[in-house]
């Protein structure tokens, strides 16, 4: 069952894709869990926060499905994000930039999924991405 409280109005379409949307178990973050974010080019800016493009050409995980498709990825562990994104070779020896997100119940629903640290989050329109702390690593 979803806690939110308030109707939220989401970033994305949710309501053309004609299934539930944020599934039933999503849920409101409370604010005081920190999620992590690739911030790609070190800028924050709204396109920063803006659902992963999925490749067509790759096979899909079972539990994906077109609402997921619509959500932004985020991580709950530094760790989730340096082995789920950071371990590409592109990305070797390179500075990268991480957004440190704290959501709240008015920034969206989020889920779990994929993996250990990997959550869903559908974000609200009324979300503030100048609320983010931008942080650089360099992977090794």
């Amino acid at each position: 069952m979803m806690n939110t409280p308030n109707p939220i109005t989401y970033f994305e379409d949710l309501s053309s894709l004609g299934i539930n949307c944020p599934h039933e178990d999503a849920f409101a973050p409370d604010g005081n869990k920190i999620y992590y974010r690739y911030i790609h080019g070190g800028e924050l800016k709204s396109e920063c926060f803006l659902p992963t493009k999925i490749d067509p050409t790759k096979p899909l995980s079972k539990d994906f499905d077109e609402c997921i498709g619509k959500s932004v990825s985020v991580f709950d562990h530094i760790d989730g994000l340096i082995n789920g994104v950071f371990k590409l070779p592109h990305h070797k020896g390179k500075k990268r930039a991480i957004g440190l997100v704290k959501l709240c119940a008015t920034d969206g629903l989020i889920k779990k999924t994929f993996g250990d640290n990997h959550y869903s989050w559908w974000r609200a329109k009324d979300f503030i991405c100048e609320s983010v702390t931008l942080q650089e690593i360099v992977i090794s």
